[in-house]
């Protein structure tokens, strides 16, 4: 059976090599402007394998200060999530199209709520550690500004996925705003509530770690100081500890899920 093999037009071709040539070029001028020294990279490759056998010499004495700082970064993850969780669903019903008391309130929190998702944590820790200084404070507080902004956007989405005739049905029976809110929003929402919050757990751990080493504590600030002091030991032990405890979360969250205890 004969087949007709279609080539690709000209025109194609020709955006194809000029696309590669721009690339090309574009990746010279950025090398060049910033002055990569490959020769020197090239040397301590040389000395990676020495490097790598350093890692691989775990430090066993340090393994109890990491575990109390795991669980200070945890700790620092979980305060944060529920602080967060309860002002994002106040500012989640308020601001809620659908069942908002006053459109402009409404407004101003989606205003709010789209500033602080676009200014990253590492920003929010770093303005709050020159204001309240070094420590867990400083940590709790920079995640509870990023767990609201994502929490408030993900609580206003589902509510606002509320059938409206349900809505309207509740008001017409005269139910005063916070029945509305309990009786006819909340069951509807809570197993996808329950589901962002989980989603929200693991960022949260994830960031306060990555937090601690700006000066936000828990394990963080112990692999910034063995890091600093090229204690590969202890760097490899700390590393391998968020590991596993990033992955424990993980499989813990998607057990929840398995038996239905969350959304």
């Amino acid at each position: 059976m004969n087949q007709s093999i279609r080539l690709s037009p000209i025109k194609n071709q020709m955006k194809l090599v000029v696309s590669m040539i721009f690339l090309t070029g574009l990746f010279i001028v950025s090398t060049m402007s910033l002055k990569l020294d490959f020769v020197s990279f090239f040397e301590r490759w040389a000395q990676a394998g020495e490097v790598i056998r350093n890692f691989l010499v775990l430090d066993m004495a340090a393994l109890p200060e990491i575990i109390e700082q795991l669980l200070v970064s945890v700790a620092i993850a979980i305060a944060s999530l529920l602080i967060g969780a309860i002002l994002s669903f106040i500012f989640a019903i308020l601001g809620a199209s659908n069942i908002a008391p006053f459109k402009s309130v409404s407004f101003i929190i989606k205003s709010c709520v789209s500033v602080i998702r676009a200014i990253p944590s590492l920003v929010w820790v770093l303005m709050i550690v020159a204001s309240l200084g070094f420590g867990s404070i400083a940590g709790v507080v920079a995640l509870v500004f990023s767990t609201v902004g994502y929490l408030t956007k993900s609580f206003i989405s589902s509510i606002e996925e509320v059938s409206e005739e349900m809505i309207e049905t509740m008001k017409a029976t005269g139910a005063s705003y916070l029945q509305i809110v309990f009786e006819s929003v909340l069951p509807n929402v809570l197993n996808s509530f329950t589901s962002w919050i989980a989603i929200r757990l693991e960022a949260n751990v994830a960031e306060s770690i990555s937090l601690g080493m700006l000066g936000a504590g828990g394990i963080g600030t112990v692999l910034s100081r063995a890091i600093s002091s090229y204690n590969y030991g202890k760097i490899s032990m700390t590393i391998i500890s968020i590991f596993l405890t990033m992955v424990l979360f993980e499989f813990s969250v998607n057990y929840l899920k398995k038996k239905q205890l969350i959304g």
